[in-house]
């Protein structure tokens, strides 16, 4: 494809998606230079591609019906949505037209001509679908859709290869109540908080991950308020129990026990008195990587439900480049800072690309309002795995760090196995412990809003006179980031 073919192809898609046209466009100028690449790339014809319909406007009549939509909206918000809205919102306002669902006018006419709905995203107006290549160009020909893209794929970061090493620089646990999770609550300095009798208690908090081992020990006391698997489209986050090979739920069990699992003697996360909401957004059984449209779909359910925090572990594999990563244009990142700007506190791993070709930071990390967490480890170095930023747009990342390295999680080995740990590494394994303290900080200071919880993290963190591309701001302070001026101080 020329150079000016391709200019065209982006230019045409972006003028399609900010606003109407008086001139009816090219049909294949709708479509996106990698979903075209993809649809030249596809072996058989016949073979389904992932694939975003993005559509011109909601379907409404002048501003009149515009308004009109957003009042009716704003009803259906549920109280503990409306709740954390009003925090960042006056209340006149708390839904827009983002809120607004999609016109059924134009998801019919596209039902019909794909081979399979996926999601559909009122926050993007747009649904993702499977379609052929010939079906993507009929979709190109409707008059309400804006362009077409392809679903991205971003590939969970697994637990990171690390030999198992004594803790140094951390004491040990002084009491049994904490077992071996003692060092890396320690290190973040949790423990005064406890003390304090803060768990997390009344604050909702998501988690975005593969299947979770619900029955495990360490989540008898917690308490489930919703789950929903996006892959199966099911109402039960656990992976099947009566197939041998299926083990999808290790990694969510490891990243939920970390942020709030509890077991005396064994492992006590941050919040392990929050309120929690699962959501399954990837099959881990094939290594199929997750898809942008499940994770995006996963945030805009958990916020609709009042979730105040989101923990996420996401990777880049494939698609985008570094001149992506600029806050403002992979499909998760976008979904991550509108959840931040309706109230959410979204943390997501930094990545474990250090070491490898791509070498940066990941989506949504690069999010302007997300809190990207590093890894260190016990000796509060820097981990050797953990992405560096800047942003391609030069803002440092992450924000700030936790353990990384040989964290204590609880895991699953066998079918019936409720009662195993072990250890793992990973900013995947930071990244909860953040997620963890950001909801001790809103169990303390109920009126918080993301940007003060963000602030806090990072003013009060080990390195918050010199921030750096490797640890941000620093390693966590969790009793400090809860004092009440921590907020409000600027942080750069």
């Amino acid at each position: 494809m020329s150079q000016l073919k391709r200019t065209l192809v982006v230019v045409s898609l972006f003028l399609f998606v900010q606003a109407p046209l008086p001139l009816k466009p090219d049909p294949q100028l709708k479509i996106s230079v990698d979903l075209l690449t993809a649809m030249v790339d596809t072996r058989a014809a016949s073979a389904p591609l992932h694939v975003w319909v993005y559509f011109r406007d909601k379907g409404l009549k002048g501003e009149a019906g515009r308004l009109q939509a957003v009042m009716e909206t704003q009803q259906t918000l549920r109280a503990r949505c409306r709740w954390r809205r009003s925090k960042v919102r006056p209340a006149t306002n708390l839904a827009d037209l983002e809120d607004v669902p999609l016109s059924t006018a134009y998801t019919d006419r596209v039902r019909a001509l794909a081979t399979r709905v996926r999601t559909l995203s009122r926050w993007l107006n747009a649904m993702s679908v499977e379609a052929t290549a010939e079906q993507v160009r009929t979709l190109a020909s409707l008059d309400c859709v804006a362009g077409l893209d392809t679903v991205r794929s971003f590939q969970r970061e697994k637990a990171v290869a690390q030999p198992i090493t004594r803790f140094l620089g951390l004491p040990s646990a002084p009491s049994p109540i904490y077992g071996p999770a003692f060092s890396q609550l320690n290190q973040i300095n949790v423990l005064p908080l406890h003390q304090q009798g803060l768990s997390g208690r009344g604050v909702l908090v998501c988690l975005l991950d593969v299947g979770f081992r619900k029955s495990h020990e360490v989540f008898r006391l917690a308490h489930l308020v919703a789950e929903w698997d996006f892959v199966f489209g099911d109402g039960d986050v656990q992976q099947n129990l009566d197939d041998p090979k299926d083990y999808s739920d290790s990694h969510g069990t490891a990243t939920w026990s970390l942020l709030g699992g509890f077991k005396f003697g064994q492992m006590v996360g941050p919040a392990f008195g929050a309120d929690f909401i699962l959501a399954r957004t990837e099959d881990d059984r094939s290594e199929t990587p997750i898809e942008e449209d499940y994770w995006a779909a996963g945030i805009e359910w958990a916020e609709s439900l009042g979730a105040e925090v989101v923990s996420s572990s996401l990777g880049y594999t494939d698609w985008y480049q570094f001149k992506d990563m600029d806050g403002k244009t992979a499909v998760t990142t976008r979904a991550a800072d509108r959840a931040a700007s309706l109230g959410v506190v979204v943390v997501n791993a930094a990545g474990n690309e250090r070491r490898n070709a791509w070498g940066h930071i990941i989506a949504p990390a690069d999010g302007f309002n997300v809190i990207a967490a590093g890894a260190v480890d016990s000796s509060n170095k820097i981990a050797s795995f953990s992405s560096p930023g800047p942003t391609y747009d030069g803002r440092i990342k992450p924000e700030v760090c936790a353990l990384g390295v040989n964290n204590w999680i609880a895991q699953n080995r066998a079918q019936d196995e409720s009662d195993y740990y072990t250890r793992g590494s990973g900013t995947s394994f930071a990244t909860p412990l953040v997620g963890g303290v950001a909801a001790l900080l809103l169990e303390a200071h109920r009126d918080w809003t993301p940007a003060q919880v963000r602030a806090a993290l990072m003013n009060t963190a080990g390195n918050a006179s010199s921030p750096n591309n490797d640890f941000g701001w620093g390693i966590v302070n969790a009793a400090a980031a809860a004092a009440p001026a921590a907020a409000a101080r600027s942080s750069r």
